[in-house]
């Protein structure tokens, strides 16, 4: 590793936001994660397990976090990590992201490019990880129907960073398909998070103030999923709103054991941060980038952890 190119690095990037500024140990590689600057679990969870896929690939890894609204300081942080000459790139890459362009500027500064996230990028690029929203929110629809059939009036809380018209977002899109298996079953409020720690407190207040008649919240991460039911328990009415909300804290599993929430669907965000780093090996070692992977998810319950 030259390590005058990481100290580069670590310069170029002090004036973004930058959480994990951490020794670089000798290693044969160098990595560089970047992500967007949120508390979800999901990105904790992408986090861990880079780093635990760097130590089987003898890696050192970098990780630098830009604001999520951010996109010029997401393409800076590209742009001076290709200049610092790192060996591999994994980065969140949403739907809109360039990132078949991205990936062809990487190659050229000979830097492997991994792209992550949830939803695949509508270039369908090579390489790619993630765990699909569409697959997220059909399967939402289906654990909030099993519990409330025809009779669902469902609030549906979409994440604070995505984009575009909310009916156009691949989990609302997912969490629809599954509707049409029962009739009489219904969307009765539709909002997209606003950033900030209280967001799902907030959604969820205003859901059930203006629709007293909504008894099932489907939330898309697990910051929400959190707030969703603080709100319930605080307006009583643990047992007549079922909560479906996604990913896996200390917190949720509480709130799953007193059956305040019914069900978390939990994206292997660990799984694909390691696999990442594996995918970066490969492509290193000389082989062409896979074909994008569906990490998928598994479903965690009182009874337990379902596939």
């Amino acid at each position: 590793m030259n390590a005058s190119l990481v100290e580069k690095s670590r310069r170029a990037f002090a004036g973004g936001v930058f959480r994990e500024t951490s020794t670089v140990p000798r290693a044969r590689y160098h990595l560089v994660l970047v992500i967007p600057d949120d508390d979800d679990s999901f990105f904790s969870g992408l986090v861990e397990g880079v780093r635990v896929g760097a130590q089987e690939a003898d890696s050192a890894v970098q990780v630098f976090r830009h604001p999520g609204s951010s996109e010029a300081d997401k393409e800076r942080f590209f742009e001076i990590a290709l200049g610092a000459g790192v060996d591999g790139l994994i980065m969140y890459s949403p739907r809109g992201d360039p990132v078949n362009e991205r990936a062809a500027r990487a190659a050229q500064n000979g830097v492997v490019f991994v792209p992550v996230g949830t939803d695949l990028p509508e270039s369908s690029p090579p390489g790619f990880i993630g765990s699909a929203s569409l697959l997220q929110g059909f399967e939402g629809g289906k654990l909030i129907c099993a519990a409330l059939g025809s009779s669902a009036r469902i609030g549906v809380i979409l994440p604070a960073n995505g984009t575009g018209p909310e009916e156009d977002e691949p989990l609302y899109r997912g969490l629809s398909a599954s509707l049409k298996s029962f009739p009489g079953a219904a969307v009765s409020a539709l909002t997209r998070a606003r950033p900030g720690t209280l967001a799902g407190e907030e959604s969820a207040s205003a859901m059930l103030d203006t629709d007293p008649g909504i008894n099932a919240i489907f939330c898309a991460n697990s910051r929400d999923t959190m707030g969703v039911a603080q709100v319930v328990v605080e307006l009583n009415r643990v047992g007549r709103v079922v909560i479906v909300g996604a990913d896996e804290t200390p917190e949720i599993l509480r709130y799953i054991e007193k059956g305040v929430v019914a069900a978390s669907i939990v994206r292997d965000s660990k799984w694909i941060g390691r696999e990442a780093v594996r995918a970066f090996t490969r492509i290193k070692s000389g082989q062409r980038p896979s074909a994008p992977i569906e990490a998928g998810f598994y479903v965690r319950t009182p009874e337990g952890e379902t596939p």
